[in-house]
């Protein structure tokens, strides 16, 4: 039997059993039975219970389905528990009543923890397990074969612990070497005989003819029906289906940034470190660089380029002047070697000390602390026309920092294979976004600026 709609529901009372068994056994600890279950502590029960509700809500986590991943499960419950913690303590700084003292935070919340974490994958686990003794599974078949349902196909065989149960395909003539178990005219017979959760049908698999036909035949029983479309050079994983009225509308890269909360998130960090380099390291640095300039060039400490962002449109990227004042400024890339750059400008160039005035950029909106690397407009065009895929970097801001950067991409670009790794990784990027990936991508930068890299 299919037992899959129980499964959020187990893991969500699983939740609030460990969040009221940690918190209030924790005060209960601390503070003793009598204050502890007193009438005026029950808004901070209650609170606790409700912004917990509210997160798992808004990170989804009651959305639990049999493709989830494990990374995917971790990181949405780091995300909650970090939100959860950060209104833990906005209620305890505005309420009266002393809940918890200070040295319990770094038992309780670390408790807390893993103790969630562990309950979450050992459902996971189970889960797992109770699929792979043949428990929980779903009937499924395909209908035309072509390049995507054979992916599918090898899905389905290669992931067995989902829970799905390949039965075969439908196409124009049955072949048992290719698991084709009949055609358009058997599908009905079949259905009727065979129980089936879902059928997946490949509009470029089915004649037109047949189209209409087979769609009418299915909707007369109740299987779930899952599309599976022909998008061509697009990337199906950051396909969305959007509504225009009654008019469905496949949407192509909209990413985990197409949602407000998440770009809400990632501004709201890059003001803050933004904020804190303007006022501390970057006066110390600019001041340093014009004593500098004074007895060398003349020439000024800064250097704005325009360059391209969000939806291809133009800012003025700001720099430290790394370079003496050339005519190829905006069209020649910097070279290992070149003759451009002075003394000073290599030694900002090696520790990315140059890049420092662009938190300025950051601060007013025009690019992030972590993103796909802005290029001048002259290659924007240049690189357009050879790379596919090469404009949906601009779907999202620029960054200091990036994918591509961390793993090697960065600088003087030598051949075409080069550019093409970049933009893979910053696709990758955009389609991938998590702020715990911009953290892991922040980290990696340090380690590769205190290499000179």
């Amino acid at each position: 039997m299919n037992y899959s709609r129980y499964i959020p529901i187990i893991s969500i009372i699983g939740d609030f059993l460990i969040l009221n068994a940690i918190f209030v056994l924790g005060f209960v600890f601390y503070e003793g039975t009598d204050v502890s279950l007193s009438s005026k502590y029950i808004a901070f029960y209650a609170y606790l219970n409700v912004v917990w509700l509210v997160l798992v809500f808004v990170f989804k986590a009651n959305s639990i389905d049999r493709n989830i991943q494990r990374k995917s499960l971790l990181f949405t419950y780091v995300n909650i528990i970090v939100f959860f913690f950060f209104l833990f303590m906005l209620y305890s700084q505005v309420s009266v009543f002393p809940y918890f003292p200070r040295k319990a935070y770094k038992y309780i919340f670390p408790a807390y923890f893993f103790v969630l974490i562990g309950w979450k994958f050992t459902l996971y686990y189970a889960l797992i397990y109770y699929r792979k003794l043949g428990y929980n599974f779903r009937n499924v078949i395909i209908l035309g074969d072509t390049k995507g349902t054979r992916e599918l196909e090898k899905y389905f065989l290669t992931n067995k612990w989902h829970g799905y149960r390949f039965l075969g395909f439908f196409d124009r003539t049955p072949d048992p070497e290719k698991k084709i178990i009949g055609t358009w005219d058997d599908l009905k017979p079949f259905i009727e005989k065979t129980h089936i959760d879902e059928i997946y049908l490949s509009w470029t698999g089915i004649p037109g003819e047949k189209l209409t036909e087979i769609t009418e035949v299915i909707s007369e029983y109740p299987v779930k029906i899952r599309i599976v479309p022909n998008l061509g050079s697009f990337t199906y994983k950051s396909a969305e289906l959007i509504t225009y009225g009654v008019s469905p509308v496949i949407q192509i890269h909209p990413g985990p940034l197409s949602y407000l909360y998440n770009r809400l998130i990632k501004r709201l960090f890059d003001l803050l470190v933004s904020v804190c380099v303007i006022l501390t390291v970057l006066p110390c640095t600019t001041f340093i660089l014009y004593m500098i300039s004074l007895f060398g060039s003349r020439e000024g400490v800064f250097f704005k380029q325009k360059r391209t962002r969000v939806d291809g449109r133009v800012f003025n990227c700001i720099k430290f002047r790394s370079m003496r004042t050339n005519a190829d400024a905006d069209k020649k890339q910097a070279t290992k070697n070149d003759c451009r750059i002075t003394p000073v400008g290599r030694i900002l160039r090696k520790y990315s000390i140059d890049e420092l005035p662009q938190f300025v950029n950051v601060f007013l909106g025009h690019m992030s602390v972590v993103g796909p690397r802005p290029h001048m407009l002259q290659h924007t065009e240049e690189y357009r026309r050879l790379i596919k895929r090469f404009m949906l970097r601009h779907t999202v801001k620029p960054g200091l920092t990036g994918l591509a950067q961390i793993n090697g991409y960065r600088g003087e670009i030598h051949n075409i294979s080069d550019l093409e790794h970049r933009v893979e990784m910053d696709v990758n990027y955009i389609e991938n976004w998590s702020f715990s990936l911009d953290m892991k991508i922040i980290l990696y930068t340090f380690k590769v600026l205190f290499k000179g890299g």
